[in-house]
Order: C-alpha cells, then structure tokens, then sequence
C-alpha cells in the first residue's frame, strides 16, 4: 500500500491515501470529524464503539479517536455497519447492507484494514482484557526478533497450524496447515462481512491451497488476516496462537 502524505506530531496523526482513497485521522482529544466520515472510539487500545459523523456526539469521552474519511461517494452509514460487525459491536435490530453495497463497502474497507491491523487497531474481544490485569499504560504488540523462529500453533474450529510471526508486517502460516471449512453465518442464514473478506484471503492464495490444506507457506500481513485465512477469524488471534508452553502471542508480546 502507498500513501500520498503522512503528518504528525504527539497527539495527531493524518494518514492520506494516494488517488483521492480518502484518509485516516487519529487524535486524543474530541474531534470535530468532516462530513461523511467514520469516527472509532478507542479505550484501552480497543475499538468500543463506531459511528458517523451524524450520530457522533463530540461530548462522548474516549482515550483516542480514530475518523476515517472515505471517498465522496460511499455511504458512510454502511461503512458503519461494516466494521461494527468486524469488530462485533452491531445490534440485531441494525439494518444489513444491501446486497449492491456490499462490494463497494467492502473495496473501501481493503484500504483502510490494513492500516488499521498495523496500528493495533484489529478486532478484539473482551477475553483479552479479562484474563488479567491490564499493564499500565496503552497495551501494544511488540514484533520482535527472537520470535521469528519461535513457532506457534492454532486448533481452532476445524483449523489446525503452525505460524510464525516472522516480521512486523508478515506472519507465516507453515504448509500442511489444515482450513476450517465451516463458513460462520449470520442469524438469517446470510454470510458475514469477515467470511466474506476471509474468502477473499483464501482465493489470493489459491496456489498455496490443496482441498483443506496448504501445501506451501502461506505469507500474510498480520495476525488478522491469520485468523481470517484459517478459521475465518471473528475471535481474537493472539490468543488463539499457543506455544509449546501454552502461553499466548498476547503473553509474550504485550
């Protein structure tokens, strides 16, 4: 991914996608977000709540705000929807994106998840907090060399694998690795916008796949894309990921 300009300073930074793609804004104090945009409040690194512009109250408190600022033309509100399914915020009585959407939410979407999954910002659950105490201070996953050898390994619905967290942006899945077949749908029978985006994974990595498994290293960009490829994620992957000694790459990293 390239971006056409990138500002910051302590409590500010401005992300802007090359070819009008729109831009990602994090600040600390309330924002006043531009018309048409997506605002992310953020507390203890985590996404707790997701709105737009018109529903945003510029009273609401959080510890950061992330606002995403899309193309002219996309209807925020679906965009919305979109990522407060990702990030299992929605309520059942929201409406669903219409069908002709889809594909447009979804094409806006790629451009910002990758930023938003480098920055620590992916989907998590509250289990990750819940398991001990919070370090003080805003919890954030270290990349570090001594893990690029130090295997992990998932069995997790259907899916079974080893991967190691090679780089800060690569995690490789070994070959052999068995997929979860089992496509998670939403309550009317309808598939979710995280199977959806986990088809996608497996179809760019079609060579790579034989039936069930893998037949040579899969190479993906983070932890979440991981979740997606083999078990079409809607968990938490950094507690999915064990070592020999059972602890998690959340245990080791944070």
């Amino acid at each position: 991914m390239q971006i056409k300009e990138a500002v910051y300073d302590k409590q500010h930074l401005l992300i802007v996608l090359p070819d009008e793609g729109g831009q990602l804004e994090i600040v600390e104090n309330p924002p006043s977000p531009k018309k048409n945009s997506v605002v992310f409040l953020i507390k203890n690194n985590q996404v707790i709540a997701v709105m737009d512009d018109r529903t945003y109250d510029t009273s609401t408190t959080a510890e950061r705000f992330i606002i995403l600022t899309p193309t002219w033309d996309m209807m925020t509100e679906y965009l919305v929807q979109y990522y407060r399914q990702k990030y299992m915020l929605q309520n059942l009585e929201e409406t669903m994106i219409p069908s002709e959407q889809v594909k447009n939410v979804e094409a806006c979407a790629f451009l910002f998840d990758p930023l938003l999954d480098w920055m620590g910002y992916g989907p998590h659950v509250k289990a990750a907090t819940e398991k001990k105490a919070p370090k003080a201070g805003k919890p954030q996953h270290k990349w570090s060399k001594e893990l690029s050898n130090h295997p992990f390994y998932v069995d997790y619905q259907g899916s079974k694998a080893t991967v190691y967290w090679q780089k800060r942006n690569q995690v490789r899945i070994e070959k052999g690795a068995i997929l979860s077949q089992e496509i998670p749908l939403n309550k009317d029978g309808s598939i979710g916008f995280s199977a959806r985006l986990s088809e996608k994974i497996r179809q760019d990595n079609q060579s790579a796949i034989s039936g069930n498994r893998t037949i040579e290293d899969v190479i993906l960009k983070s932890v979440n894309e991981m979740g997606m490829f083999l078990y079409y994620g809607n968990t938490n992957g950094w507690l999915v990921l064990k070592d020999d000694e059972g602890l998690t790459l959340n245990e080791l990293t944070v």
